[in-house]
């Protein structure tokens, strides 16, 4: 099963959420939800994936991600 190609029943699909996500990730725009934690990092492994799955938006936001306290270490991730 292609879960990037996947829509749900409301036309939910994990690229529009990768796109709702890409606002607060990327510094455009506030978390629209002050009652959940989100932290800027946490974003980049999901949005590097979307890029690497063809998602013009990520690609595009992979630049304007806040790198994880580690250090970025997605180049060096080993296939599944």
């Amino acid at each position: 099963m292609d879960r990037w190609a996947y829509e749900g029943p409301q036309g939910q699909s994990l690229f529009k959420e990768i796109g709702y996500l890409l606002p607060a990730a990327t510094r455009e725009s506030p978390w629209p939800h002050p009652e959940l934690e989100f932290h800027r990092y946490a974003a980049s492994g999901i949005v590097h994936a979307a890029a690497e799955a063809g998602d013009a938006g990520a690609r595009a936001a992979v630049g304007r991600l806040q790198a994880p306290p580690g250090g970025d270490l997605w180049t060096p991730r080993p296939a599944a």
